[in-house]
C-alpha cells in the first residue's frame, strides 16, 4: 500500500536556524574538538555517525540531525557486508568511490534503512536526519526510463514512510531536482554548491556558472512551489580562499538562504 502523502504542514519550524553547521567527512579533528563549545551558540548540527561525537553532550538548544544516505549504499558502513552482492546495487559514484548508487525501490534497501539505520540513529540521540543521495532516483530515472521507472515514486513513498514512523523528528532533504519528491514531508531543503563549488574535473574549489545556479535555483523554486521550506546551502571553499567563501555565504544570504561554507570532504570543524 502506497502511504498517505502528509499535508504541507513542517513539524519543526527551521526558517529562524541562522548558527548552522555541518561535519559528516572522516576527521582525526573529531578526536580533539570541545562538543560543547563548538556547538555552544549553534541552532543546528548535522553529523555523522561516528562514535567519537558525544551526541547526547551537546547542548540542549541544539537540534542534532544525523546523516543519513538515501540513494546511495557505502561500505563503511555497518550494513556493507550484507548488502555487497544485492542486485539494487547500481553502479559506482566516480566521485565517491566507496558509494554505490542504489534502486531504492527495492524493499530490501528500505527496509534496512527503516528498520536498522534510522532506529539506530534516533536512539544515539539525534533528533532528525538529514536525507541525503535523493537525487539517485531522477539520475537512475533519466539514465534509463524503462529500466529504472517508479524510481521517484519510490523516493517520494519511502521519505513519507519515514515521516509517518517518525512523526516528530526533523528532517531535512539534501537534492536539487529530487527535493520536490520530497516536499512536502520535509521541514527544510539543503542544496549543495549553489554559489561556491568543488569541480572534480578541475579537481580546484570555483564559483558556480550563472546555468549551474540557474538550475539550481529553478529546482528550489519548483519544491518552493510544492511545499515552502527554509533553504540550506552548502557551499564549498579551500581554507584558504576567503574571499570565494564570504562572496558565497554573502549571495546565499541574498537569497534569504542560510549559507554554511566548508571543504569538499565535509569534514573541517567551523
Amino acid at each position: 500500500m502506497t502511504p498517505t502523502r502528509p499535508s504541507a504542514i513542517p513539524v519543526h519550524d527551521l526558517s529562524q536556524v541562522t548558527r548552522w553547521w555541518i561535519l559528516i567527512g572522516h576527521s582525526n579533528a573529531l578526536d580533539a574538538m570541545n562538543w560543547p563549545q563548538q556547538t555552544r551558540d549553534t541552532e543546528m548540527v548535522v553529523l555523522s555517525d561516528d562514535p567519537r561525537i558525544p551526541i547526547r553532550d551537546l547542548p540542549r538548544g541544539t537540534l542534532r540531525l544525523a546523516y543519513l544516505s538515501v540513494g546511495e549504499a557505502d561500505r563503511q558502513r555497518p550494513y556493507w557486508p550484507a548488502v555487497q552482492a544485492q542486485p539494487y546495487l547500481v553502479e559506482a559514484n566516480p566521485h565517491w568511490p566507496d558509494n554505490f548508487r542504489v534502486d531504492l525501490r527495492d524493499p530490501a534497501w528500505q527496509r534496512i534503512l527503516l528498520e536498522q539505520e534510522i532506529p539506530r540513529l534516533l536512539e544515539r540521540g539525534f533528533q532528525g536526519l538529514m536525507l541525503d543521495t535523493i537525487d539517485t532516483a531522477p539520475y537512475l530515472e533519466t539514465k534509463d526510463p524503462a529500466r529504472y521507472a517508479g524510481a521517484r515514486q519510490a523516493l517520494r513513498d519511502f521519505v513519507a514512510r519515514v515521516r509517518e514512523r517518525h512523526p516528530k523528528i526533523a528532517l531535512l532533504a539534501n537534492g536539487t531536482e529530487a527535493l520536490q519528491d520530497a516536499a512536502p514531508m520535509a521541514d527544510g531543503y539543503v542544496v549543495e554548491g549553489l554559489f561556491a563549488t568543488y569541480d572534480f574535473g578541475r579537481h580546484d574549489y570555483r564559483p558556480t556558472t550563472e546555468i549551474e545556479r540557474s538550475w539550481k535555483l529553478a529546482q528550489i523554486n519548483l519544491a518552493q512551489a510544492s511545499a515552502r521550506r527554509p533553504v540550506f546551502t552548502i557551499e564549498y571553499a579551500s581554507v584558504g580562499d576567503v574571499a570565494l567563501a564570504r562572496w558565497a555565504a554573502a549571495e546565499s544570504a541574498g537569497q534569504g538562504f542560510h549559507p554554511y561554507v566548508t571543504v569538499k570532504d565535509i569534514n573541517s570543524p567551523p
